[in-house]
């Protein structure tokens, strides 16, 4: 039979593993808008993309834009997604690869002050004289994106029965995003 004095310690400790947790919550919540890590979204100035040329891939055929994607923000940003839009189109088009530029890939991420170099394949569903552009979507790594992308790089449950590990909502809001495009650029 356990007795009152068994359950006490034991209770205790789950008193202070509970205390514990939501302090550290409550910390968490008061640090984030001293250091920037939310409450502001990216913006679209953050990254910077220029047109540095032309280039023909030494495997295959087509032209390619060679584009050089910076961030010149005090925060690391997160790509979300790429497209090539064609002028008078309202849909977005996969971008052109080809594993001879493998050097100009896209990144998953821009450090602080970093920048890259991307090749992007002229897209062959053009007309003759319809201009295209690349764009990205990106947002602010933040640490709940980092947590959700270790998650997921691990292949760990994003859920503990109905306990949520990741806000969805608020790392995937729109709100947190921002697209950055290219001027149109001429076939």
């Amino acid at each position: 039979m356990v007795t009152l004095r068994k359950r006490l310690p034991i209770a205790l400790a789950v008193l202070l593993v509970v205390l514990a947790g939501g302090i550290a919550g409550r910390a968490l919540r008061l640090w984030e808008p001293i250091h920037g890590e939310s409450g502001r979204s990216a913006t679209a100035n953050a990254v910077a993309m220029t047109l540095v040329g032309y280039t023909n891939p030494p495997l295959g055929r087509g032209r390619f834009a060679l584009l050089s994607v910076s961030n010149p923000t005090p925060y690391t940003v997160r790509l979300r997604d790429s497209w090539v839009e064609l002028e008078g189109s309202p849909n977005h088009w996969a971008r052109s690869v080809n594993p001879g530029l493998a050097a100009c890939s896209l990144p998953r991420g821009l450090q602080v002050g970093e920048s890259a170099t991307v090749a992007v394949g002229e897209p062959t569903d053009a007309s003759e004289t319809q201009r295209w552009r690349f764009a990205m979507l990106f947002s602010r790594y933040n640490w709940r994106q980092r947590w959700f992308d270790f998650l997921v790089q691990h292949k760990l449950p994003l859920t503990l029965g109905r306990v949520r590990l990741v806000d969805f909502q608020r790392i995937f809001s729109p709100s947190n995003s921002v697209t950055v495009t290219t001027g149109w650029l001429a076939p």
